[in-house]
């Protein structure tokens, strides 16, 4: 596949922007707030209508039909509102951070990445609850349980120090426990981690010391298999300045071009995956609300790195 060193357009920008002002309000008030100038609180305005009783975020994974609070909600929710310059002491930050305290589980030494549930809800086919997802709980302690420690450094506070010094700690060591190799979703988490601060200095050589070689083996560098599932270098390097940026040097400005070319004509870019036969009637649904996702994260990878023509 050849590529060449490409921008995108201003009338595909256009595109994307009436896409997304189209959406769901949440990336409505992100595209304004990244793109526009516009204010955070209305960004933070739009998650709070997401936020529930118990604290938790619900609705933010398009995968997961459940109508309550998940892990991995409350994790992307803590996320945009630290994109957004939120404080710490801000009260959707603490009742979400409430939320996060109650539901770890100190047998596991991490958190349930979604609740039990019956299926009946729409949800892809690889979020089905079974008693193999259960027996399966260890996988937690790589996913969701580094991007929740990541979280927790984000917003630091007296309530969680003991929680995030015992997550440090195990954290470590499952690092250091050797493992060669992790899935694709263990290591964005363990990415996210390593961008938080105010990590332990033993937590911090751990993860420098295997990341490189996760990254080295779980993102794929063959363009012709990008439209496949899998982790692209962007989804590890999303924005420029990334500490990876130097690792994938030699396969980011080929997947800059190939994000370029993956644009619909109604501006969006689309997911890279489906449901099967699962859930028939719901798919589309959330098929769009991947969609404003995902347009906005290659909107604001490729202006980052200067791939937005003026």
């Amino acid at each position: 596949m050849h590529f060449k060193t490409m921008k995108l357009s201003p009338e595909a920008f256009s595109r994307a922007a009436a896409f997304l002002k189209g959406s769901d309000p949440l990336h409505a008030a992100l595209f304004g707030f990244h793109f526009e100038s516009g204010p955070a609180e209305r960004v933070r305005a739009a998650l709070e209508a997401l936020q529930d009783g118990d604290g938790g975020f619900r609705r933010l994974e398009p995968d997961v039909g459940l109508p309550g609070s998940t892990v991995l909600s409350t994790c992307h929710a803590l996320h945009i509102l630290h994109e957004i310059g939120t404080p710490t002491g801000h009260p959707s930050v603490q009742r979400a951070l409430d939320y996060l305290l109650a539901t770890y589980d100190p047998g596991l030494e991490a958190w349930p990445i979604i609740p039990p549930h019956d299926n009946s809800r729409p949800h892809a086919p690889w979020w089905e609850y079974s008693d193999a997802f259960v027996g399966n709980w260890g996988r937690f302690q790589d996913n969701p349980r580094p991007d929740v420690l990541a979280c927790l450094h984000l917003f630091p506070c007296d309530k969680t120090t003991k929680l995030r010094g015992t997550v440090d700690r195990s954290v470590s060591a499952r690092i250091q426990a050797g493992d060669k190799s992790i899935d694709m979703h263990g290591l964005i988490c363990h990415v996210r981690l390593a961008l938080a601060p105010g990590l332990p200095d033993e937590l911090r050589r751990a993860l420098d010391g295997a990341l490189p070689a996760w990254i080295g083996q779980g993102v794929e560098r063959d363009p012709s298999k990008w439209s496949g599932y899998g982790l692209r270098p962007l989804d590890v390097a999303p924005l420029a300045g990334s500490p990876w940026d130097g690792l994938l040097a030699a396969d980011l400005p080929n997947n800059l071009d190939f994000l370029i070319q993956g644009q619909s004509e109604d501006g969006s870019w689309h997911p890279h995956w489906n449901w099967g036969d699962s859930f028939p009637e719901a798919w589309p649904a959330a098929r769009r609300a991947w969609q404003a996702q995902l347009t906005l994260k290659a909107l604001r990878s490729l202006a980052s790195h200067g791939r937005i023509a003026k």
